[in-house]
């Protein structure tokens, strides 16, 4: 079972205790829950039916350019008596199956891999503690804390609710959510819908908190019951289908020229029974070798290894699509806590009687008593173990832990209204001898206009209307420094009021504690980094306008004198024409950031958002990448992003931007190496058939498949896992609309397939017309400059950033290495020159092979070079 961790108790609102029994205050013991684990089983449902290994294998034999092989060694074997031929044919067909059954395995396996990154927890109470536990160990009998935003892991009946509602809509098909009311009257037979009193397993909290027992985990769940009649698939993204529908065109063009291909070497040879088997095995090589079937299952492996690494560097893919329209974000509406600051707030300085102090020690002691009552009351943390609000815990650790427990102590609290969003404000009650004592700590623009008089030293002045003004300048200039400032005020009622609103009056001002949040080292590189690379970070945030500034200052992403913009200039003007006019918008509810990201997008901009927060979800889900926060985020935010990020930190997210363009990056090189490569196969054959009848079939079909083999398999997926570009992040965002074989990209790839068919009929033409050599041996010279130039030229692809250097792939290596390796074995060995139909090369053929199979990925690197350098687009 894995760890558990605990969690603060502060942060799932916790319950009533008195409305519950002993067992549920309690929860389960640890040994009972691993018991009970053991006896129930882990809370997760049954893994998606994978397809079986020899399903899988026999499946590569049934794929149509397969079976036309298959068809072609049958009609070889027994209708022309040719077995040497037809079991080359099957052996090579093998090869190609195997290869393409393990590329399949790796991608299966890493897109399983990918579906277990993510692991939702939950918050139980276990032993009288509060703990995080992964939700696969959640056992039927834990009492299971909720809160807004949490994905519920079982079916549960609740115990305790306060304004408890959940979105049931993937059960019940119902849109409004389901007020939940432990009282409520039970109905035997209920359905799913009509149970108050339930909660149940991967439906959403959206609003309130609440307790409940588990009850079924599982497949005994309700969702467990729906899923078992699914057969779960991962869905193919928009990439995977475009590449699908660009090998099927190829393949419609691949039999076309086949035909032409068979027609023509029917001419060449004449029409006679071996002439048919010459020019329908040719034809059927050609539409094998042109057609680069295994190139979505290429990009599967390496769409899924990326997303891999992705998620070594903190950046979890929810969903495959993203990784692609990551590659064209222009756009990062970012938050500041957390995401640019560490998220560890710590006590800077506390102003009080007129003066700054760094710490209590250096304030006088009347006014440090009061201030530090104040803060140690006021507050719902706890200091050891440190639970609780993180704010909070820098306060108590600004009072220190002794006497924090001494002032609690004398005063228990009696009554509490806890802060909200729209009361900007936390007012406590406490016992304070025969009276009562009622603290408040808020906003300084809330708190101060609620106090009547402030403290000078150890006597309590009236608040005039200048003091209370120098209160706010003091924490609107702390404030523009990065730092949150919280006016701490309290008052002693002679009896604890029945609604301590109603007493939130003529308090006495005690001073302003100013809290900090650390910028991340990290940040202002990531967005120096961002920058260069085209991409414009904007923050977005609820918090004070002035600290907005400052940390906007601080990274990078704005000058200090530079305005932020707040929700209410939005609510009164709207988005600007422009949102881009502004770097930093402060003070903004949820609803106009989704207006952002909608009024961005309306001006061609790719946005990403991050988010973290129930209301975030609709700019997440509109966003075009949805970034949610793996540490502070709720499981709703995560439900509706397209990406987590561990670590909640924006360096991440540029990291994952990089990762991102990597990938397609890669994915584009697979494609330009296997289009033009094919190409040129097809270009070599009909040249040859047209230009040379004395050679009869220009490749024989043997010769075609063999370069299909060596070439478009693991050349092709070493490619795919290449390292990414170190100049990638120097290069703008790639357009929205740009497609991976668009029409000019073809022309580029038609044109690079013209240079290394060039090159190996080139020297077919300096064998036999020049050194007046047979034409068995031009052509086992022309077989041999094809094949290198092929291999080679995947290296010419990776040299994509005007000739910066490119970092070491020992998989290209190996594999093209290992092609022309075996190459130099099929002519060079006697044994095997009778099934390839080749003869061996002397010196000068070896040296024209080496010199025409460099040429072609020599001009291209250099024409791509050149081309950046003066400007121009390069094939």
């Amino acid at each position: 079972m894995q760890t558990t961790e605990s969690v603060p108790e502060a942060n799932v609102r916790p319950i009533a205790e008195t409305n519950l029994t002993e067992a549920v205050r309690r929860g389960l013991e640890p040994a009972e829950a691993l018991s009970r684990l053991g006896r129930f089983g882990r809370n997760e449902l049954p893994p998606p039916r994978r397809e079986g290994w020899f399903h899988r294998a026999g499946r590569q034999f049934l794929e149509p350019m397969a079976l036309l092989l298959l068809a072609a060694a049958a009609v070889t074997w027994f209708g022309l008596g040719e077995r040497v031929d037809s079991l080359a044919i099957l052996a090579i067909v093998s090869a190609n199956a195997t290869i393409a059954f393990v590329q399949e395995g790796k991608a299966a396996n890493a897109l399983e891999a990918l579906r277990k990154m993510e692991t939702p927890r939950a918050v139980v109470r276990r032993g009288g503690r509060v703990e995080e536990v992964p939700a696969a160990d959640v056992v039927p009998g834990d009492v299971v804390l909720l809160t807004a935003g949490d994905r519920i892991p079982a079916d549960a009946l609740v115990v305790d609710a306060h304004s408890l509602e959940v979105d049931e809509s993937m059960l019940t098909g119902e849109s409004l959510p389901v007020a939940k009311d432990p009282g409520a009257v039970r109905v035997d037979g209920a359905g799913t819908g009509e149970q108050p009193w339930m909660v149940f397993s991967g439906t959403l909290v959206v609003h309130g908190s609440g307790a409940t027992v588990v009850t079924r985990t599982g497949a005994d769940t309700r969702f467990g019951a729906i899923a078992k009649g699914l057969d779960e698939r991962e869905p193919q993204t928009p990439l995977q289908r475009e590449l699908r529908r660009l090998t099927g065109r190829l393949g419609a063009v691949a039999v076309g020229v086949a035909f032409a291909v068979f027609g023509l070497t029917m001419l060449r040879l004449g029409f006679t029974a071996d002439g048919a088997e010459q020019a329908f095995l040719s034809a059927a090589a050609l539409a094998v070798a042109a057609v680069p079937e295994g190139l979505p299952t290429v990009v599967t492996v390496g769409l899924a290894l990326g997303v891999r690494r992705m998620a070594g560097h903190g950046a979890i893919v929810r969903r495959l699509p993203a990784v692609e329209t990551l590659g064209s974000t222009t756009v990062i509406l970012t938050d500041k806590t957390g995401t640019l600051t560490e998220n560890t707030m710590r006590l800077d300085s506390i102003w009080a009687s007129g003066c700054f102090a760094g710490a209590l020690e250096n304030l006088p002691d009347a006014v440090a008593d009061s201030v530090a009552a104040v803060l140690a009351l006021n507050n719902d943390a706890t200091i050891d173990p440190p639970t609780g609000d993180p704010m909070e815990i820098a306060l108590l650790r600004g009072v220190g832990r002794e006497r924090c427990e001494r002032i609690r102590a004398g005063s228990p609290r009696l009554a509490v209204v806890g802060f909200d969003s729209t009361r900007k404000r936390m007012t406590t009650v406490h016992a304070f001898g025969s009276k009562a004592l009622m603290t408040m700590k808020g906003a300084p623009e809330v708190v101060v206009p609620l106090c009547g008089r402030i403290m000078s030293g150890a006597d309590e002045l009236p608040l005039t209307d200048e003091a209370a003004r120098a209160a706010l300048e003091t924490a609107e200039r702390a404030a523009a420094t990065g730092s949150r400032v919280l006016a701490l005020a309290r008052k002693v009622v002679d009896t604890v009021p029945g609604d301590p609103s109603s007493a939130e009056h003529d308090l006495v001002l005690v001073g302003l504690a100013a809290l900090r949040d650390p910028v991340r080292p990290e940040a202002g590189g990531a967005v120096a980094e961002a920058a260069a690379a085209g991409l414009r970070i904007l923050m977005v945030t609820g918090d004070h306008p002035g600290t907005a500034r400052a940390v906007a200052a601080e990274v990078g992403i704005a000058s200090s004198d530079v305005p932020a913009v707040t929700g209410s200039d939005l609510r009164a003007a709207g988005i600007p024409d422009d949102p881009l006019s502004a770097s930093v918008y402060a003070r903004v509810d949820p609803d106009e950031k989704l207006a952002l990201v909608v009024a961005l997008q309306k001006r061609g901009q790719v946005v990403a958002v991050t988010g973290d927060g129930v209301n975030d979800a609709p700019a997440l889900r509109r966003a075009d990448i949805g970034v949610a926060m793996g540490r502070s985020g709720s499981d709703v935010a995560r439900e509706a992003a397209d990406m987590v990020v561990t670590d909640d930190n924006l360096a991440t997210i540029v990291t994952a931007v990089r990762e991102g363009r990597g990938i397609y990056d890669n994915i584009r090189k697979v494609v330009e190496y296997l289009v033009a490569g094919n190409l040129s196969e097809i270009l070599v054959v009909v040249t040859g058939l047209v230009f040379f009848p004395g050679l009869g079939v220009p490749l024989l079909p043997l010769q075609l498949l063999w370069i299909n083999l060596l070439t478009d398999g693991f050349p092709a997926l070493a490619l795919g896992i290449d390292a990414v570009d170190p100049g990638l992040m120097a290069r703008p965002p790639r357009p929205r609309a740009d497609h991976l074989l668009s029409l000019p990209k073809l022309g580029r790839l038609l044109a690079r397939a013209v240079l290394i068919a060039g090159a190996a009929v080139a020297s077919l033409m300096i064998v036999r017309f020049a050194w007046h050599e047979p034409w068995i041996q031009a052509r086992s010279t022309m077989f041999s400059v094809l094949m290198t130039a092929h291999l080679l030229y995947a290296y010419a692809v990776r040299h994509t950033n005007g000739g910066r250097r490119v970092r070491w792939n020992p998989w290209l290596l190996g594999a093209v290495g290992t092609g022309i390796g075996l190459q130099v074995l099929v002519v060079g060995l006697p044994a095997l020159q009778p099934v390839f139909g080749t003869v061996s090369p002397t010196l000068r053929e070896w040296a024209l092979v080496a010199a025409a199979g460099i040429l072609p990925a020599l001009i291209m690197t250099v024409w791509r070079t050149t081309g950046r350098a003066s400007g121009g687009r390069a094939a």
